[in-house]
């Protein structure tokens, strides 16, 4: 951003809108830490605002002392009241905090947080005092313990907290590269410690990394909640100076901040708040990313900065993770000891359902509390069925149309124009269809009536057909009797009067005599076959037969053959007659 004129004045708009001194200053050390040149300039413009209108009065002066009067307070090896500064180790919106020695009643090193010269106004000792205050009150093994309280010299207050030496709960995950199970179980005793809080009746409203840090006792890994600064008391005064939000100020961090937060008024905020808050540490532990990109925010103004955080639905655990450049999946994969396929698919399903139950828009449908949050995770981690689960079509549909109310009508509208459209063109196509329809419909009549005509035609032909051809039947069948009649009189006659008139006497027609043998009965017979049966190849074709088996019974052989031959042949023929008839018959 270094350079850059746009970006300068995009920071500065920002900046000038967020009346709360702590939560302005958080917002540039945020945007400009890594660039001191950037911060001096946004705070020279700041200045400048100020003198011009008048209007930020006391929280400008704090911040022109984050560069020039900070240098002036407290000085490292400096006693406040029994402490011994030693060095400074933080330094927040309102405050400076020191590591210090105690000399007495006992030795031992502290951290000190003091009230920076400037920015004692009226507001700022009253959110001070509020922290001092809301830390007394607990008493967790997960928070850290305030030991003492006091003035400094000038006037300014300070308290003394035990001295948390560790890195914040990401960079302890990450430098220890613990795997998802893990990071889990650390994560529920930073919610525990959450709900301590808010059963003494304490929202802290600042919930993120380097305000949750991570000790080592005896090998074990013991995180430590800080900076109560911005915590509102819930039911009870903290304090009897007056602590009130004001209307539009943002209390707390962007990126880690709930949507009430956000909204034009915070008065409404409750436990749930927290509960969002720990929704985005916990999406940061897991992927190593925030919700919203930092750049995103940095780059937008204030009210697109809130509409951002109240409206838009950040993508899931696993998806962003899958989405993530390949120089910082490796990282991430590296840092939780698994490949990023691997790491995608233990995000997805129930741990993206948890995360984003906390990330809620609406704080109705996040966890109830810390605890209860806490509580789905831990059965997440003992494979036990977990409470969250994806939000319903009509839910996500409703969302959806309350963001783009505007939009969506004019949708519906065009949407109505294009089904009344719709709806007269297809009344016009049905109105068409059924005028096709019903002339396709008589067309049809009409075939299928020429269709049944003709086939009441090719039915009486038929008919006229099969009756001649009964007839025809008939008539074969008669001739055939009267031909068999007239074969079987014919070979009576030759039985009569060709093989059995032989044996008459001598002198009659044909006469041999009584005494006529069998071979020469048949030999005369057999010389008038052709006469007697002309005409008639049935009846000659029995006669042939039966004198050639008559021939082969008295052991003529081979006078029988030629008789037997013939008499084949014939019938052959006669067959061959009567199959041609016959098929004639069919056809017609």
């Amino acid at each position: 951003m270094r350079g850059n004129p746009i970006d300068e004045k995009a920071v500065f708009n920002l900046a000038r809108k967020i009346e709360c001194e702590e939560d302005r200053h958080e917002y540039l050390r945020q945007v400009c830490g890594t660039d001191p040149v950037l911060m001096d300039r946004v705070k020279a413009l700041l200045r400048g605002h100020a003198k011009k209108n008048g209007l930020l009065e006391s929280p400008v002066i704090g911040l022109a002392a984050t560069m020039e009067v900070s240098i002036t307070s407290e000085k490292i090896g400096t006693s406040i009241g029994p402490y011994k500064l030693l060095e400074q180790i933080g330094e927040g919106g309102m405050g400076s905090v020191y590591m210090a020695e105690q000399k007495q009643p006992v030795r031992r090193k502290v951290a000190l947080k003091v009230i920076k010269l400037g920015m004692d106004t009226r507001q700022v000792v009253a959110r001070f005092e509020a922290e001092r205050q809301a830390l007394a009150m607990m008493n967790h093994p997960n928070i850290a313990k305030v030991l003492d309280a006091g003035t400094t010299d000038s006037g300014r207050p300070y308290f003394v907290m035990e001295l948390v030496k560790g890195a914040t709960i990401t960079e302890y995950c990450d430098r220890q590269k613990l795997d998802t199970r893990q990071r889990l179980s650390l994560f529920i005793t930073v919610c525990q410690a959450i709900q301590h809080a808010h059963q003494k009746g304490i929202i802290h409203r600042d919930i993120k990394p380097s305000n949750v840090l991570v000790e080592v006792h005896d090998v074990k890994p013991v995180p430590k909640v800080i900076d109560f600064g911005v915590a509102k008391a819930i039911g009870q005064q903290l304090t009897d100076k007056t602590l009130q939000t004001g209307f539009h100020q943002m209390v707390g961090t962007p990126l880690y901040m709930s949507p009430e937060q956000a909204g034009q008024s915070s008065m409404d905020v409750d436990t749930r708040s927290d509960v969002y808050s720990l929704g985005v540490l916990l999406y940061e532990i897991l992927t190593g990313q925030t919700p919203f990109e930092s750049e995103t925010l940095r780059q937008l103004s204030f009210v697109e900065m809130q509409r951002m955080i109240c409206e838009v639905d950040p993508p899931r655990p696993s998806a962003r993770v899958s989405t993530l450049v390949a120089e910082i999946l490796s990282t991430v994969s590296e840092c939780r000891q698994a490949d990023h396929k691997k790491l995608s698919q233990q995000l997805r399903g129930e741990l993206d359902w948890i995360v984003m139950k906390s990330l809620e828009k609406d704080r109705s449908r996040r966890y109830e509390s810390a605890i209860h949050f806490a509580a789905d995770v831990q059965r997440y981690l003992d494979d036990q069925p977990v409470h969250a689960f994806p939000p319903n079509t009509s839910y996500k549909l409703k969302k959806l149309m309350r963001r783009n109310k505007g939009p969506i009508v004019a949708t519906m509208l065009v949407f109505a124009s294009m089904v009344f459209g719709i709806v007269g063109l297809g009344w016009g196509l049905w109105l068409a269809d059924k005028g096709r329809r019903q002339a396709e419909s008589r067309e049809q009549e009409s075939k299928a009536a020429t269709i049944a005509e003709n086939k009441a035609k090719i039915d009486a032909l038929e008919s006229m057909q099969a009756a001649e051809a009964s007839t025809r039947k008939a008539q074969f069948a008669e001739q055939s009797a009267r031909e068999s009649e007239e074969d079987t009189k014919a070979f009576s006659n030759f039985l009569v009067n060709d093989i059995l008139s032989t044996a008459r006497p001598e002198g009659e027609r044909g006469g041999l005599g009584i005494d006529v043998t069998v071979r020469q009965a048949i030999e005369e017979a057999a010389k008038r076959i052709g006469d007697t049966f002309q005409g008639q190849p049935k009846a000659e074709a029995i006669a042939l037969h039966d004198i050639g088996v008559t021939y082969r019974l008295i052991g003529e052989l081979e006078k029988a053959e030629p008789f037997l031959r013939e008499a084949l042949n014939l019938r052959k023929k006669s067959l061959a007659i009567a199959m041609k008839i016959r098929s004639t018959a069919k056809i017609v």
